[in-house]
């Protein structure tokens, strides 16, 4: 069962192009600060990646959070959303759009309501998977997401050292 699901990921790992990881880094670089939302488990990828994007010294926020300021114009709402068609997500990136922020959507139909309102999509190629639900969309996400932080820092010169100086201390 486990190299099954490990295929699987990596299968759906080796249909992501790398004009997906050139996008986001773009988005990231231009913009002043980068928002994060998601509902369920995709939530929870995007709070990885906002603490990950503040390791590499990204003012990055998880939409929803008492200390989260409110998006502008130059800001990048990045949205996780396997189908596309949560009204909380939907409803977010609107705002989003209505102040003039970006709007980049990490989804899994190429098609769906988030992809059709979002400024830019990244989309995960998923098909079937042998899995509940969406866990195969969340754990390449998560993925997607990490093996990006891990590029970003070594463009930015930046040591794991120097990402750990700026993890919190009150754990």
């Amino acid at each position: 069962m486990e190299d099954k699901i490990i295929r699987e990921i990596t299968g759906v790992m080796d249909k992501i192009k790398e004009d997906e990881y050139k996008l986001l880094a773009s988005l990231v670089r231009k913009s002043r600060r980068v928002f994060i939302t998601g509902t369920g488990r995709s939530g929870l990828i995007g709070r990885c990646f906002a603490m990950r994007l503040r390791h590499l010294g990204i003012e990055g926020y998880v939409v929803g959070e008492t200390i989260c300021p409110p998006i502008k114009k130059g800001d990048l709402l990045i949205t996780i959303s396997s189908s596309g068609m949560k009204k909380t997500v939907l409803a977010i990136t609107e705002t989003a759009k209505k102040e003039g922020a970006t709007v980049l959507s990490i989804t899994s139909p190429k098609d769906n309501p988030l992809a059709r309102i979002s400024s830019h999509k990244i989309v995960i190629p998923i098909e079937e998977s042998l899995q509940f639900g969406d866990s195969l969309f969340e754990q390449t996400a998560l993925i997607f997401l990490d093996i990006f932080v891990e590029r970003l820092r070594k463009e930015k010169g930046i040591s794991h050292q120097d990402m750990k100086k700026k993890h919190t201390n009150l754990e």
